[in-house]
């Protein structure tokens, strides 16, 4: 990262690497052992809300991520609008199982208005085409939303108010965020998109305890126990913290200081909030120990991104496995797979192997998923 925001990296590599303590290395990191127990947030239910919720939330990331390739003009442009169809797809497989064929098929058609109406409102920000984007946003607010909110009424009886008021939130959150980037207004950008991304749970919450309601059959369980409250929180965050990483390597890599500086700023904001959910998981020793241990990780994923270094590739795929498998008692397999998922992308961002680039930042996004059901 060498552009403008390098003294602002540097400090906060610093106050990130102070999160281990004064040890020089990892292995200062100690580790306190949980005992492993019955999960009360195993259920049909519950699987229900984790993936409406990640998916939602995902969303969030994808049109952010579309709008940074379109403003930068970079090849991994057309990568993320794929995504885009992809997530579109997931859902479109949720409501299949709750509603059946033709729900899937008019959410289908919905959310894909949706998503043509967000690109061309960020192409009309980024070319200075206020016609396209005023008539972009117009498209949303008065063809997607009463479509949208119509139709989730119908099919979940939930009021429409209720549902019009929460997916108008969705729309001006997502319009921030593109406004943000556009704007160059890199530290309003990740905390608009943070609190985009948290508020799209309330949506996610909203239908997948109606559905669970409607269809105890396919779903059995209360997805609205506090056992799940965690386990969704945990996997909302840490696909954060995957996406916002490789947002933060993205604009380093490319010398774009000024947004990787309040990039990481995201990155040290989920962290400061994965701290909460441990400890309600796992107690307040592991919490104590898991902060320190994400710190040198994230250290350690700044210095690769920055230059490559080899000595924290294999302190990520070594040592960092090793305890955080210990301390949360994940198969080290499965954390070092996220992790190489993870170099995996930054290694592309380097090479500019832009085709590769977003399917595989997905991968590593959905790579935390199973490390966070192992925990919660």
């Amino acid at each position: 990262m060498k552009a403008i925001g390098i003294l602002a990296i540097s400090a906060l590599l610093t106050a990130a690497c102070s999160i281990a303590g004064s040890g020089s290395t990892p292995s200062a990191v100690s580790v306190a052992s949980a005992s492993p127990s019955a999960n009360p947030a195993d259920s049909k239910a519950a699987d229900l809300r984790t993936r409406l919720d990640l998916l939602l939330a995902e969303h969030v990331m994808l049109v952010a991520k579309q709008a940074v390739a379109a403003s930068n003009h970079t090849d991994e442009y057309a990568g993320y609008l794929a995504l885009l169809t992809a997530n579109g797809n997931s859902l479109v497989d949720v409501m299949h199982i709750a509603y059946g064929n033709t729900a899937a098929s008019q959410f289908d058609h919905a959310w894909g208005i949706q998503n043509g109406y967000q690109i061309d409102y960020t192409i009309g920000m980024v070319t200075h085409n206020d016609n396209k984007a005023n008539g972009a946003m117009s498209g949303l607010v008065n063809g997607f939303l009463p479509q949208f909110a119509q139709l989730m009424t119908s099919l979940t009886q939930i009021p429409l108010d209720q549902i019009t008021q929460l997916e108008t939130r969705q729309l001006t959150d997502a319009k921030a965020v593109i406004d943000d980037e556009v704007a160059q207004s890199y530290t309003k950008l990740y905390a608009d998109l943070r609190s985009a991304y948290a508020n799209s749970r309330l949506i996610g919450d909203r239908l997948a305890i109606r559905i669970a309601e409607q269809f105890a059959d396919k779903f059995p369980g209360d997805p609205s126990i506090s056992a799940v409250d965690a386990r969704v929180s945990l996997n909302d965050l840490l696909q954060e913290h995957s996406y916002v990483t490789t947002l933060m390597s993205d604009a380093g890599i490319a010398g774009r200081g000024a947004e990787a500086a309040a990039a990481l700023s995201g990155v040290a904001g989920v962290r400061a909030d994965l701290g909460p959910v441990m400890s309600s998981l796992m107690g307040p020793a592991v919490r104590t120990s898991f902060d320190q241990l994400w710190g040198v990780r994230d250290a350690d994923l700044f210095g690769y991104a920055n230059s490559s270094d080899a000595g924290a590739r294999q302190r990520l795929t070594g040592s960092f496995v090793l305890q955080f498998s210990a301390l949360t008692s994940v198969a080290p397999p499965t954390v070092r797979d996220q992790v190489i998922a993870a170099l995996k992308v930054m290694d592309e961002q380097r090479a500019k192997a832009y085709k590769d680039v977003a399917g595989d930042d997905r991968a590593a996004a959905a790579a935390m998923q199973a490390i966070a059901d192992r925990i919660g």
